[in-house]
């Protein structure tokens, strides 16, 4: 045991750089076709939470009696089952003092919340927001991208976001350039409300290959497009992208994006899509964030990071199913392949991908510190690196990372 690195990695304030607290509440008050399938939160036990890893179960049982004051004998009665449902469908319902409390408990003095917040978590000094930038991206008719169920519901939640977004910002329908100009509003009150990066989950709903669209053509492909021309849609969709790409690059903030394999075609999650925009001589220095790793496309995300000679602005987030379906020693053993890369120090960021009830922070934060110290105390014992090394990377990965990334103001309370 490295007492220092332990004790170290214990005690840092992490960052958690991505996560979706409130999840459930947010779409159970949308009408159902524009709700996302798995945004649920309901009652398991620790064995249905594990994914069959005894360590994650036993952390269950330990966040379930410390938050909700359910005992593990509680629990394994079924006939107790029924109540303890019903009790945990009451405290999540409620989520403000929950979160507060389960942060606290767990060492996160910041969560980036993103996609959607109820409204019971917006304005928490401990919590900020990542909007999806998804839905200014589908502003036609969408039925040749609904073809798969994911698709078919995050997109349906596009489209109700969008229209949202157009009331919000007293949208008329005035051409290309009109949209363009209903894009840039929509920007720049996001940035007026300090949100603090931006998000993309495009990969539910159609292929992450983004070709280079000359602006010139937007007035044709639009026209087409909204007359119900699919070919010109997809190319306008791109051209989109682009335009919001490079106005992300202007205010100097990050983008996420969705890498994670689920039920979509599979070429659709893959980071190395992203590559020619990051050739591109203006997006060459764009913050871009890599979701779960490309998951489980770890070595894709590695080789977008690395960036070859030329150092590029592309991080490695490890939240998600890395984080909550598994155990940290095989977590370590693909932190090691990237920490073994020293330039890569600088860009893994920590995050739960908290979903399924606000447990999961604690449980997240638990893995992810075992995770951090099991690879960096290989390292050590194979004279790779010495402590004070190690103890630099796990504040790294941890919280420092993401303060920079997140042009974050390092502090008791980060502003």
């Amino acid at each position: 045991m490295y007492f220092r690195l332990r004790t170290t990695i214990n005690t840092i304030q992490l960052i958690d750089n991505h996560g979706h607290p409130g999840f459930a509440e947010f779409f159970e008050a949308l009408p159902h076709e524009q709700r996302i399938p798995f945004a649920v939160d309901t009652f398991k036990t620790p064995e249905e939470s594990a994914a069959g890893f005894p360590y994650l179960r036993d952390l269950h049982y330990e966040a379930y009696e410390k938050f909700y004051g359910f005992t593990k004998s509680d629990i394994q009665d079924a006939t107790k089952r029924e109540e303890l449902a019903r009790r945990y469908d009451l405290a999540r319902r409620s989520p403000g003092q929950l979160v507060d409390k389960i942060m606290k408990a767990a060492g996160v003095e910041l969560l980036l919340a993103n996609i959607a917040l109820p409204d019971s978590l917006k304005g928490k000094d401990n919590i900020r927001f990542v909007p999806s930038l998804d839905p200014l991206i589908f502003p036609f008719d969408n039925t040749p991208w609904k073809r798969r169920q994911l698709s078919k519901y995050f997109i349906g939640f596009f489209e109700y976001m969008l229209s949202d977004l157009k009331i919000k910002h007293g949208y008329t329908e005035e051409g290309f350039d009109g949209y363009l100009r209903f894009i840039d509003r929509v920007m720049d009150s996001y940035v007026q409300e300090r949100v603090v990066a931006f998000k993309f989950v495009i990969a539910y709903a159609r292929n992450t290959y983004f070709a280079k669209i000359d602006i010139s053509q937007g007035p044709e492909l639009y026209a087409k497009a909204r007359r119900g021309d699919a070919a010109a849609y997809g190319k306008l969709q791109d051209l989109l992208v682009w335009y919001i790409l490079r106005r992300i690059r202007q205010f100097d903030m990050a983008v996420q994006f969705h890498f994670a394999v689920t039920d979509n075609y599979v070429n659709y999650f893959d980071p190395l899509n992203l590559a020619n925009i990051l050739e591109d001589e203006e997006l060459k220095d764009l913050k871009l964030v890599i979701l779960h790793g490309g998951y489980p496309r770890f070595g894709q995300a590695e080789v977008l990071a690395l960036g070859g000679l030329t150092p590029n602005k592309v991080y490695i987030d490890i939240s998600g199913r890395i984080m909550f379906a598994n155990h940290p020693k095989i977590i370590a053993k693909m932190l090691r392949t990237w920490l073994e890369k020293p330039v890569l120090w600088d860009k893994i960021l920590y995050g739960s991908d908290v979903l399924w009830g606000e447990r999961y922070i604690y449980t997240c934060a638990k893995t992810a510190r075992d995770s951090v110290y099991y690879a960096l105390a290989g390292m050590i014992d194979d004279d790779i690196i010495d402590e004070d090394t190690a103890i630099a990377i796990a504040r790294k990965i941890l919280r420092e990372n993401a303060i920079r990334l997140y042009n974050l103001a390092p502090g008791p309370t980060l502003l």
